[in-house]
C-alpha cells in the first residue's frame, strides 16, 4: 500500500514538472506570427530601444535579455534594416534544441516608416525565437 501511495506521489510531482517546463516555451511558429503582425505598421511605433533585461538573467538560468535595437544598416535599394536582439537562450536540459540568440531585423521604408518585411539575423538561432510564457 505505501508503495503504491509513494508510486503515485512520485507520477504526480513529474507531470507536474513536465508540464512546468513545457509550459516555458510556447513556440516558434507563434514568435513567427507575432512578427507577421508588424508588417505594415509604422516602426515609429516600434521605436528603437535598449531592454531593461540587457544581460539580466530571466527564468532561472537559461534566457537572458535581449540588447532590443543593435544598430541600423542601410541596404543597397535605400530599405532601411533595424537589427534586433530579442532574447538568448542559455543551455538547460529541457531546451537543448533552441540554444543560441534570437537575432532578428525588420526592413523599414525610408520615407514612409513603413515596416515591409522581418527575417532572422545572421548570427542567431531562429529556433530560440519563441514566445515565452
Amino acid at each position: 500500500m505505501e508503495t503504491k501511495i509513494i508510486k503515485s506521489f512520485v507520477k504526480t510531482i513529474y507531470i507536474l514538472l513536465s508540464l512546468g517546463l513545457a509550459g516555458c516555451v510556447i513556440g516558434h511558429q507563434d514568435y513567427k506570427r507575432y512578427l507577421d503582425m508588424d508588417i505594415g505598421k509604422n516602426i515609429k511605433e516600434h521605436p528603437p530601444f535598449d531592454s531593461d533585461n540587457a544581460g539580466k538573467l530571466i527564468r532561472s538560468d537559461y534566457l537572458l535579455g535581449g540588447e532590443g535595437l543593435t544598430h541600423i544598416t542601410e541596404m543597397d535599394n535605400g530599405t532601411l534594416r533595424y537589427h534586433y536582439s530579442a532574447h538568448e537562450v542559455l543551455s538547460n536540459y529541457s531546451i537543448q534544441d533552441y540554444i543560441g540568440k534570437c537575432l532578428i531585423y525588420y526592413d523599414v521604408d525610408p520615407k514612409s516608416n513603413i515596416i515591409l518585411a522581418w527575417g532572422f539575423d545572421k548570427g542567431g538561432n531562429p529556433l530560440s525565437c519563441r514566445t515565452w510564457s
